[in-house]
């Protein structure tokens, strides 16, 4: 779904951790995709003494299993604009720091990896921070970066008359786009490793059948409950249609989920 409208502010951040239901949505959030995220950084073997940056750290679940895997002589840093989640880990191996990618320069260490997930979607400066998370690599270092592509598939029941279209979702996309996320940011991601002399670089595209009742339900209520507000006074959706659509992720829903790239790729 492309947005027809003009983003609404510049690059807002619409689902601020500061928020009572954060907490719960991030540790969803990490149940569903650090399979995916742990099977993109082992691709790049990490191991025994490696230094590593989390960037947009959030819960700091992968954090945590990247300091189990760097063990006792490597060391892994965590950053966040709002680390008050991942500040609660305690580990030897393991700093959190408060960082804000956008305006501060990158730490002053060079790291064997770096690694973002479904951040720069939300950054207005994005393809600057990338190139800012490189600049922080070593020379032969890893660089691993998720995002979604959330809409080169979505529920259709013309293809598949289980599937259920519900116009929260709809929505839902079309205000991340007015608030200037790239939706389709997890599918150039590949192109943009390669543009910027990467090499080695590997793309893998991870989705699964959505419905009701399950972690990803929850988590997508969770989402909408995030922009609730939001949704309404752009009259996005209606109140009604919303209550609807968040009975249906828990009784009758059915849809493929949005489609979590992982690309990687080494500075020479």
């Amino acid at each position: 779904m492309t947005s027809s409208q003009p983003v609404l502010e510049a690059q807002r951040y619409v689902l601020p951790n500061a928020m009572p239901v954060a907490a719960e949505r991030l540790s969803l959030l990490a149940q569903i995709f650090d399979p995916a995220s742990t099977d993109a950084l082992l691709r790049t073997g990490i191991g025994q003494g490696w230094s590593c940056w989390e960037v947009g750290a959030g819960i700091g679940s992968v954090a945590s299993w990247m300091a189990d895997r760097v063990g006792p002589t490597g060391r892994v840093l965590a950053t966040d604009l709002d680390p008050r989640y991942a500040a609660a880990l305690t580990c030897a191996t393991l700093e959190v720091r408060r960082h804000d990618v956008v305006k501060e320069p990158p730490p002053a260490e060079q790291f064997d990896l770096v690694h973002t997930r479904l951040l720069l979607c939300h950054l207005g400066e994005r393809e600057e921070v990338l190139d800012r998370l490189i600049a922080a690599l070593k020379p032969g270092g890893w660089l691993v970066v998720e995002d979604f592509d959330s809409l080169s598939i979505t529920a259709d029941s013309r293809a598949n008359p289980f599937e259920t279209p519900l116009k929260c979702l709809a929505a839902l996309r079309e205000f991340f786009a007015r608030s200037g996320l790239d939706l389709r940011l997890g599918r150039r991601l590949a192109g943009l490793l390669r543009s910027r002399g990467l090499t080695g670089v590997y793309s893998e595209g991870r989705i699964f059948m959505a419905c009701d009742g399950t972690t990803f339900s929850r988590f997508q209520r969770l989402t909408l409950d995030q922009v609730r507000e939001g949704l309404l006074s752009e009259n996005l959706v209606t109140a009604e249609e919303l209550e609807r659509d968040l009975e249906a992720l828990e009784t009758h829903f059915l849809s493929p989920s949005p489609v979590l790239w992982s690309a990687s790729g080494r500075k020479r």
